[in-house]
């Protein structure tokens, strides 16, 4: 390293200080790959930290500009991303180091200065390309969305490592360092999910008015719910083809899944006659005498149940799940204080398996639930899901009448039809239409329907049948 000499050190103090608009003009100016030149800049600690408070402010400002709607600040999204930050601090130290030794006045912290306000400039024009294509379109979770992030992280990622390389020329095997963390930081960060400043914010879960109260009078109550909705169920109708169905609602924190079930078993009865062939199990305080509960043994002797009345050949079973749903499959299951197990599409495909139901048609009313289709296809299965496997669903939050997908599917477009297939495509549009009007932020909840081959000319029977 080159030794700095006293008078060499006491030029460098009575250096003047560079105007901090000065940075941010140089900046915009490299950010578009203009050549710049930083010798004889000099900032001050105090500069770089006015820098640092301004250019998190303007990013914390358009971070809330790209969420719509109502939304709450994260804090701890402000500890996230200093290693980063502390990293290209080093990287700019380390080579104007070199280029010093170059004879090159370059100081670090105004190259991390210039760095930090080329990085805003394009987040800048990121906000604005997102705001003025990406949202009106209704882009958000389309290619196009992610054509624009990687677009515009490599647009940032080449400014930068052109800001470095010109700035210090210093040899080849430090660019490739260069270019290698300027490319490979908006990686890193993509792949570590960095939390969002803001939140779309959600009306919490309201708790239920009536708190359970677990006595050996509510639970007999219970078990004699369940016995007699199971022995209520009448047998199939030789030579019609009946449809059996049961309605699951596990959540009891959230009233929206007992109204969605409800609603079910009334489409259901006006449009396939299915009187007397429902059951429905819910979780709540409110249906404590009067519904059974949903749990995992009362859904396992319902779908029993069915098995014994039904005509395997001839019938369907419709199971309608809704509540909340998890990455990993599960649907969220509550009832608080009791301990209630979740259910799995696996454990769901063996215990129908193990009843020998054939026809099926299984809807799935959660968030990530187009996981639950590889596990229950057959040829002899429907399945719809409100969402695909990677994005959440709408409208099941307190506040929610019904979920988007059971209002669009169920309570309108099945009341006009027999069909579910036509139901689902016509509720398609619908689902997404309002949930860019709500502000759903994380991407189309892109519902998924699979049909079997053997269970078109049921289905149709079905249809046709009312």
């Amino acid at each position: 390293m080159t030794n700095i000499s006293p008078n060499q050190s006491q030029a460098s103090m009575s250096q003047p200080t560079t105007p901090l608009r000065t940075f941010f003009r140089l900046g915009f100016h490299s950010a578009f790959f203009h050549r710049i030149h930083v010798r004889n800049l000099r900032i001050t600690p105090v500069q770089l930290l006015w820098l640092l408070l301004i250019t998190t402010a303007a990013s914390i400002l358009m971070g809330r500009l790209v969420v719509p709607g109502p939304a709450e600040f994260f804090p701890k999204a402000l500890l996230w991303g200093w290693m980063i930050t502390l990293l290209m601090l080093w990287l700019c130290w380390y080579l104007s180091d070199h280029a010093r030794e170059r004879g090159l006045k370059t100081q670090a912290a105004a190259l991390f200065a210039i760095g930090t306000t080329q990085a805003l400039v394009l987040d800048v024009l990121s906000t604005v390309l997102y705001m003025g294509v990406i949202q009106p379109l209704g882009l958000e979770s389309s290619s196009w969305h992610w054509a624009l992030y990687i677009a515009m992280t490599s647009w940032a990622a080449l400014a930068f490592w052109l800001l470095l390389t010109r700035s210090t020329q210093v040899p080849v095997k430090l660019i490739l360092l260069a270019g290698l963390f300027s490319f490979g930081a908006p990686v890193i960060v993509h792949l570590s999910q960095p939390p969002m400043y803001w939140q779309p914010y959600e009306e919490e879960s309201t708790v239920a008015e009536n708190i359970l109260q677990l006595t050996q009078e509510n639970l007999e109550t219970q078990l004699q719910l369940a016995n007699k909705q199971r022995a209520a169920i009448k047998p199939q109708r030789p030579g019609v083809v009946d449809l059996f169905s049961i309605s699951y609602a596990p959540y009891g924190d959230d009233e929206v899944f007992l109204r969605e079930s409800s609603m079910v078993n009334a489409v259901l009865e006006e449009r396939f006659d299915a009187s007397g062939h429902m059951q429905e199990l819910v979780n709540h305080p409110a249906t404590l005498e009067s519904l059974p509960w949903a749990s995992l043994e009362n859904l396992e002797r319902a779908i029993n149940r069915v098995a014994d009345l039904m005509n395997p050949e001839e019938d369907v079973l419709l199971v309608y799940l809704t509540s909340h749903g998890a990455q990993n499959g599960e649907l969220s299951a509550s009832l608080w204080p009791l301990e209630m197990d979740a259910l799995t599409p696996q454990a769901l495909n063996l215990w129908l398996d193990k009843a020998g139901i054939k026809h099926r048609i299984i809807v799935v009313s959660a968030c990530y639930s187009g996981s639950w289709i590889a596990p229950l296809q057959n040829d002899n299965t429907l399945i719809m899901t409100a969402a695909d496997a990677t994005h959440t669903s709408f409208g099941c939050g307190s506040g929610s009448e019904l979920t988007f997908f059971g209002r669009a599917v169920f309570n309108e477009a099945l009341r006009d039809t027999g069909s579910f297939e036509e139901a689902f495509q016509h509720a398609l549009p619908i689902i997404r239409e309002r949930e860019q009007q709500a502000g759903k932020t994380d991407g189309y909840s892109n519902p998924q329907i699979y049909i079997g081959d053997k269970i078109k000319p049921v289905l149709q029977a079905l249809q046709h049948g009312y």
